[in-house]
């Protein structure tokens, strides 16, 4: 047992000993390096909550939020592996809503309320840090933290979405203003049902103006990797560096240095095009400020000037766009154009990997046109309405109960 997970058990029992000679239920006494079970105020739902190894109650401390999914259990392990139990006060978040197949018009409602309570607890509690609470969620938990999280970011210091993608419709923005430079993350499997909703999700992040990290763990489905590795990253700098500032930039600059200097020292073209996408993709950039930004994306045009990536590249935007075109259909014609757009990126790049992933897409949309044009061609009447054309078979979320369904 390392040094200081010692240290944080024998903190542990002294502060639980203490608790019971003062009279306390040991439940409601939190320590340094230990995990305890808290009965929330009028739900009586019991919610984990874990402080990290290096706590002093002198020092505020970032928090974040966590909800499992489906038919899980509130737990800290995610997030507090990616921690090594340092730096973040983690709690694992109960669903006070009953889990059902039908809808359940006021899950959003309670579970914020829930959420609510357990921040005014922990705040009472111990020394939260109010301007970096961060909300967060795995499956159905990823789901909730954008149905809870969003219209809440004002009062939020960022986004931890897994496995999942927004449940809003892409025209709402819940969150007004306070998209602006927030800290986002969003990670998901390669071959999840859910990735094409995540991709979508952090297409609108970006356009709201977030910063933000999206992370694919590659060769994974419906699951997370033993480490993920820009989230350890991403959960390192929101504890270290709340704010972009000088500071920030100076201790950061010379991993940037680095960074760019061995990418572009690099002649390989594979390789240095991988190198580039982990430099612009790594959290730690968007901290260095607008300079560093600017060189990483001249380091971009250089990595893609000869193919094979050139080719690559223009395959990857070229697909993003079509797929944020997706949630703009609103007509028959808009339609035809993101199919017709799908299936050009197949024919123009088809040894690519987006070439190939388009070709799902393209089946997709294909065929929700056929639907939608044999419906307007039996109907006398325009087929728009005030929620857009008649798109059965593109893929959308819905909220089913407590259940956040993804489907076509």
């Amino acid at each position: 047992m390392k040094a200081s997970k010692i240290a944080g058990a024998v903190a542990a029992l002294l502060t639980l000993a203490l608790s019971a000679a003062a009279g306390e239920p040991a439940g409601q006494m939190l320590a340094a390096g230990a995990e305890s079970t808290i009965a929330l105020p009028l739900s009586g739902a019991q919610m984990k909550v874990f402080l990290p190894t290096n706590y002093k109650a002198d020092t505020k401390w970032p928090a974040v939020f966590f909800y499992p999914g489906q038919g899980g259990k509130p737990s800290t392990g995610f997030i507090r592996h990616h921690t090594d139990d340092r730096d973040f006060i983690v709690v694992g978040l109960p669903y006070v809503t009953p889990e059902s197949d039908q809808p359940q018009p006021n899950f959003a409602s309670r579970e914020a309320q829930t959420f609510r309570a357990a921040r005014q607890w922990l705040a009472a509690h111990a020394s939260l840090d109010e301007a970096r609470v961060y909300l967060g969620g795995v499956s159905k938990g990823g789901w909730t933290t954008s149905l809870l999280g969003e219209p809440e970011l004002p009062r939020l210091a960022g986004l931890i979405i897994v496995l999942a993608g927004r449940s809003f419709p892409w025209s709402a923005a819940p969150g007004g203003a306070a998209y602006r430079g927030k800290p986002i993350y969003i990670g998901d499997g390669e071959t999840d049902n859910n990735m094409r909703p995540a991709r979508q999700a952090a297409t609108f992040f970006q356009r709201q103006g977030a910063a933000l990290t999206f992370e694919e763990y590659l060769g994974l489905g419906h699951a997370t990797p033993p480490d993920a590795t820009r989230l350890r990253t991403w959960l390192q700098m929101q504890a270290r560096y709340p704010v972009r500032s000088v500071a920030a930039q100076a201790e950061l600059g010379p991993w940037f240095t680095k960074a760019l200097a061995t990418a572009r020292a690099t002649t390989d073209v594979g390789e240095k095009f991988r190198l580039t996408l982990d430099l612009i993709r790594d959290p730690r950039l968007w901290l260095c400020g607008p300079p560093a930004g600017a060189a990483a994306q001249e380091l971009l045009k250089e990595a893609t000037a000869r193919p094979p990536a050139k080719e690559e590249w223009a395959a990857e935007t070229t697909y993003w766009n079509l797929l944020w075109k997706v949630t703009s259909v609103h007509e028959l014609e808009d339609l035809r154009s993101t199919r017709d757009g799908f299936k050009n990126l197949i024919d123009t790049y088809p040894a690519s990997r987006w070439g190939r992933l388009a070709a799902e897409d393209y089946r997709v949309l294909a065929d929700a046109y056929e639907r939608t044009a044999a419906a307007k061609a039996a109907s006398a009447t325009n087929i728009t309405t005030r929620s857009g054309v008649n798109n059965r078979g593109i893929p959308v979320p819905r909220q089913s109960g407590n259940k956040i369904i993804f489907e076509r």
